[in-house]
């Protein structure tokens, strides 16, 4: 079975993505639990929590934390799905670590791994995330992008240089659906 049922016209099959998916679900966790573990702190627990969508689309999330000294995210995957307009908790998103925040990051965003607009939650899925990022520039593209396109996969990793929660860099990747031409676009972010 290949992923597309038309390749030269980049028809995507949809068992095979489905296959596709499954495989980068479960191929992804141990890799990226590898690659942590060669990261400055104290790796605790890896935990990976399953949030699936609650339409029915097949959309899910996954969160794989570190839930030991340093608690923070080690990565986020899944696939999009679209969320309606005016669905955020903004007081909810303000109000994360409240006062604390402003004190201890200042100038960083409470960004979303998996953004909100990609179905994306709140909670752990928020970390301190330089503004220049959030906000624009080719972050919110492939945010963007992600979002237009439900059931696209993608992968969040944080990259940690030093112990605490606010990564240095951020890797982001994006597999592009047709009729864009399949395929991983990928970048790192400075934090």
């Amino acid at each position: 079975m290949t992923i597309f049922d038309d390749a030269a016209n980049g028809i995507p099959n949809p068992a095979g993505y489905a296959a596709l998916l499954d495989h980068l679900d479960n191929t992804l966790p141990p890799l990226i639990a590898n690659e942590y573990l060669a990261m400055p702190g104290s790796p605790g627990e890896l935990l990976t929590m399953r949030f699936d969508a609650p339409d029915g689309s097949g959309a899910f999330i996954r969160t794989m934390f570190d839930h030991g000294a340093e608690d923070r995210v080690v990565a986020v995957w899944g696939v999009s799905r679209a969320e309606p307009a005016g669905t955020r908790d903004t007081s909810r998103m303000a109000g994360f670590l409240g006062g604390v925040w402003s004190d201890t990051y200042p100038g960083d965003d409470r960004g979303h791994f998996f953004a909100h607009t990609m179905g994306g939650g709140m909670d752990i899925n928020l970390f301190p995330q330089a503004a220049s990022v959030n906000r624009g520039g080719l972050w919110r593209r492939m945010e963007r992008y992600a979002a237009a396109n439900p059931g696209t996969f993608c992968c969040i990793r944080p990259v940690y240089t030093a112990s605490g929660w606010r990564p240095n860099e951020i890797d982001y990747a994006v597999f592009m659906l047709p009729p864009e031409p399949f395929g991983l676009w990928q970048a790192r972010f400075p934090n």
